[in-house]
């Protein structure tokens, strides 16, 4: 990985580390509560507790506004005459979105497309540990850093059974050009995995209902 990739992705580390302290902890309990009351809960002993813990990471820093606060931890960082420009003008570019790895070739390059968007992205080939495969419909965070793309850590994959229902149902979603209606279709995506996840024996189908 070359500096490039490592100074953006050190960046949310650090924003993450200095709101995960001593000092900030009621905030991360305020925040985590909102969160997964949204999403569904897990408990440590599930298989994708690291997973969800990513993307509630990134929910916290780009998303959550505390009732006693008007920004969110980004808007913060951007308001900061004293941050590094490089970094906010990234923040700034954050896509949040239901994506398909429509690409993965030989030479490490990874092209997403944004199907709430239309828009594709081209991964940089600094990117690290993209564990996904061709076809793959998720939930994450895409950041142009220096004219590098980079996805985030928070990724909610989905299984391959309802790849085309997700796909329908985002065109829908995306016709309403309504943010606050994108934001909510995707945390109900992710609840809708949760519930899915715990009720194993009924079908797909059942679960991934929608009403838009």
């Amino acid at each position: 990985m070359n500096e490039t990739s490592i100074d953006i992705l050190k960046h949310v580390d650090k924003l993450l580390f200095d709101h995960s302290s001593d000092g900030c902890l009621d905030l991360l309990i305020e925040a985590k509560k909102e969160y997964f009351n949204l999403t569904g809960k897990v408990t440590e002993e599930d298989d994708e507790f690291e997973s969800r813990m990513n993307c509630f990471n990134d929910w916290f820093l780009f998303e959550f506004i505390s009732p006693k606060d008007t920004r969110t931890i980004i808007q913060k960082y951007v308001d900061d005459e004293k941050s590094d420009p490089d970094v906010k003008k990234a923040f700034q570019t954050m896509s949040h979105s239901l994506f398909e790895l429509i690409n993965s070739s030989s030479n490490k390059q990874i092209i997403l497309k944004d199907v709430l968007h239309d828009k594709k992205f081209t991964l940089s080939k600094n990117q690290d540990n993209v564990a996904l495969v061709e076809e793959d419909v998720f939930i994450g965070r895409i950041i142009c850093y220096k004219d590098e793309y980079f996805l985030l850590k928070g990724v909610c994959t989905f299984p391959d059974a309802i790849r085309s229902t997700l796909v329908k149902q985002a065109k829908k979603i995306k016709k309403l050009k309504n943010l606050h209606e994108e934001i909510n279709f995707l945390l109900n995506l992710i609840k809708l995995k949760t519930k899915w996840i715990r009720y194993g024996h009924i079908e797909t189908s059942k679960i991934f209902v929608f009403t838009t």
